[in-house]
């Protein structure tokens, strides 16, 4: 999950005061065809991705309209409704429905179709000859052949506190003759904390990706890009080789930290594509009260591509099968130790 960049939540803010009844619009009735409605409306105004994409979402209410009906149960209506947000692929989408109604949580994307299991921190602390804990999130240590690791498992902690973490865990890894940041079933957090990270690793100013939030009626409305720079930031910065690991289940803030990291010329990527889900993401909800996540915004890599749904490809890839896990082995993590040695 990832929570808005700070410039972003200043234009979406801007953007629903400046257009608030059609945002917000009067106050609805809540029966299965007014949700339905709303919330086909909410996407077709908000959805960021949907021009990269080519997502014709008007197709789309034609085909699942006539699905709807005020005779239909809660049930009935869910699966309509996620049947229809199965169509933008995209693991920051969830519908949640009230706890009486007693229906699942649905998440979009491969998320909700595939569960990744080429992933097992138990296999990875076999391989490791010493290690650290140092928040929650934040595991490092050593593997053989003097190379440094760091478990990343989010972006959630206080940004205020990451100079200080990094330093430290720098300071450990200086003897290190390489580096393997692992981002394995990542599934973002707080964007701050990601780029400030990714600034530890930069020798140089670079640009990482920009972001457009949807600000018109059309699907190619967009505003002004914002442009997100990794530059050196902090007392002191790891400049040597570093891997870093990914799997479907690396996705939002995880995903932006990559394409920063990417644009240091002393950084590779081993394991599988990303997750493609880039963009930031608002929650909202339903008359009924059930909520839902619109991704609000066209984030591209700094060549101009929008990766939403496609994910970003590794320099090296390598896919652990389960029985290989089962036996011990991570075969993606063997790559990157290889190619630090």
């Amino acid at each position: 999950m990832k929570r808005l960049r700070l410039p972003l939540l200043l234009l979406f803010v801007l953007n629903l005061m400046a257009c608030s009844s059609q945002l917000l619009g009067p106050q609805v009735t809540s029966n299965p065809v007014s949700n339905f409605e709303h919330l086909w409306q909410e996407y077709d105004r908000l959805y960021g991705p949907m021009d990269a994409k080519k997502i014709d979402w008007k197709q789309v209410y034609t085909q699942f309209r006539p699905q709807v009906s005020n005779q239909m149960t809660d049930a009935e209506l869910y699966a309509v409704m996620t049947n229809m947000l199965d169509v933008l692929d995209d693991n920051h989408v969830y519908l949640r429905p009230v706890a009486s109604t007693r229906l699942p949580w649905y998440t979009g994307g491969i998320l909700g179709r595939t569960p990744v299991r080429d992933y097992d921190e138990t296999v990875v602390k076999n391989y490791l000859t010493e290690s650290r804990t140092i928040t929650h999130e934040f595991d490092c240590g050593k593997l053989p052949g003097n190379v440094g690791y760091i478990l990343q498992k989010g972006f959630e902690n206080d940004y205020s506190t990451y100079e200080k973490t990094m330093d430290s865990v720098l300071t450990y890894m200086n003897d290190t003759r390489g580096l393997i940041i692992d981002l394995r079933n990542n599934g973002g957090g707080e964007d701050r904390v990601a780029q400030y990270i990714a600034n530890r690793f930069a020798s140089q100013r670079s640009l990482s990706f920009t972001a457009r939030l949807r600000n018109g009626p059309n699907y190619s409305d967009l505003g002004p890009a914002l442009r997100f720079y990794t530059e050196p930031a902090g007392r002191f910065q790891y400049l040597k080789p570093v891997v870093v690991l990914t799997n479907r289940s690396s996705f939002s803030s995880a995903e932006t930290f990559l394409l920063a990291m990417l644009q240091n010329k002393q950084v590779v990527q081993v394991g599988d594509v990303t997750g493609g889900a880039l963009s930031d993401a608002i929650s909202r909800e339903l008359p009924n009260g059930w909520l839902f996540r619109v991704s609000i915004a066209d984030v591209r890599d700094a060549s101009g591509r929008n990766l939403e749904g496609l994910g970003i490809e590794p320099t090296y890839r390598v896919n652990n099968q389960p029985d290989e896990l089962k036996a011990g082995q991570d075969k993606a993590l063997q790559k990157a130790i290889s190619l630090l040695l």
